[in-house]
């Protein structure tokens, strides 16, 4: 569940002179709104996908699959009546703004000799002008060593548009559904690969982990989807959504978040889990530069975030880099600033006053120090 204030729903301490809210006219954030801007209304409302299961034989020489005649025995309706938490997940991060919606559509196949690239554009093929998203689960195993799965936004598209045109999609092995999970998978990986639906991009702890596959940040989605699993084996779903992918999205208001271009000013910030009926900052983002920006936002240690064990505020490095905010490079500066602590990186500097939760709703006070 969402933090929500159990006395107050406002919260207070930073007059309109320390912040300024709303659309900021800096060319790294401009960038990242025309970006977001190819997608339109992609993360918003209800997005329809078909839910396709594709068969693959046992004679495949697609070296991404396990060499095992095993095969998931579940039909797609089978798999939409396990996806419920996938739902809740976004309606609970996109403050009930996004809700995805899946129906089970007929299973394709491919032959011995094709890909599983071709699983997802024979789903694509298939699929009615008002799906905007196809989700393929092969009902073979991938090896060990291969990617989970992967997911597209697909082209850009003004308007609820056919995913027969846009190709936007989600493809994942079998692995999650087989039958030693009995019957409760672990439904990190659609969450992770629905975010690259959504345009968003991964995240890691390091700038040189972009390109090699290392997703090693356990506060984000589309970082370490499974980090709650890591410390809970009965956790499924994945940690909680940065607080840039979430005002990208239309999920958080203008209001919510501040601009800091020079000074010092302090802030106090809510935690990104909090529902929007809290009014409140839930995100600070510095200027470095024209492609980069730090954003800073306070993570609680509840819900799909309770793998964190104590409340903390994040920091994060987002430069733009190429053409979509897939493509965007957001990485960890600091994932663990306590109260009485601070980062700084010579020109900029972040000193926490205090973390503190009071009847569920976690707070931080910030300031924030912009060198001359």
């Amino acid at each position: 569940m969402f933090a929500v204030a159990l006395t107050a729903a406002t919260i207070t301490g930073c007059s309109h002179e320390q912040q300024v809210t709303g659309n900021f006219d800096t060319e790294a954030m401009n960038t990242m709104m025309q970006t977001k801007s190819q997608f339109g209304d992609i993360a918003l409302g209800a997005d329809l996908w078909e839910v396709v299961i594709c068969q693959i034989p046992r004679d495949t020489t697609d070296s991404i699959f396990e060499p095992s005649d095993e095969r998931l025995n579940l039909s797609s309706a089978d798999i939409v009546n396990e996806l419920g938490p996938v739902v809740d997940y976004f309606v609970r991060w996109s403050n009930g703004r996004y809700s995805p919606k899946f129906t089970a559509a007929k299973e394709v196949s491919i032959s011995a000799d094709e890909k599983s690239d071709v699983c997802v554009d024979r789903a694509l093929d298939q699929s009615v002008n008002s799906t905007r998203g196809v989700l393929v689960i092969a009902n073979a195993q991938h090896t060990e060593t291969a990617v989970g799965g992967w997911g597209r936004p697909g082209s850009s598209c003004a308007e609820s548009c056919s995913a027969r045109l846009t190709h936007r999609a989600v493809y994942i092995g079998a692995s999650d559904f087989m039958p030693y999970w009995k019957g409760n998978p672990p439904l990190d990986l659609i969450e992770h690969e629905m975010g690259h639906a959504l345009d968003w991009p991964h995240s890691s702890t390091s700038v040189d982990n972009f390109g090699n596959g290392v997703y090693d940040s356990d506060i984000d989605v589309m970082s370490n989807s499974a980090a709650p699993r890591d410390i809970n084996s009965d956790a499924r779903n994945a940690p909680g959504a940065l607080g840039i992918n979430m005002y990208l999205a239309g999920w958080l208001d203008g209001i919510n978040v501040a601009f800091l271009e020079n000074g010092t000013k302090s802030f106090e910030l809510v935690a990104t889990n909090t529902e929007l009926v809290v009014d409140g900052l839930r995100l600070v983002l510095v200027p470095l530069n024209n492609s980069t920006v730090i954003s800073i936002e306070v993570i609680g240690a509840s819900g799909d975030n309770r793998h964190l064990l104590h409340d903390r505020v994040v920091i994060h490095q987002i430069e733009v880099a190429g053409e979509t905010g897939f493509e965007r490079r957001q990485t960890v500066l600091d994932a663990d600033l306590l109260a009485g602590k601070s980062w700084s990186d010579g020109k900029v500097e972040i000193k926490v006053k205090q973390v503190v939760t009071t009847n569920s709703l976690t707070t931080a006070k910030i300031e924030v120090r912009i060198a001359s």
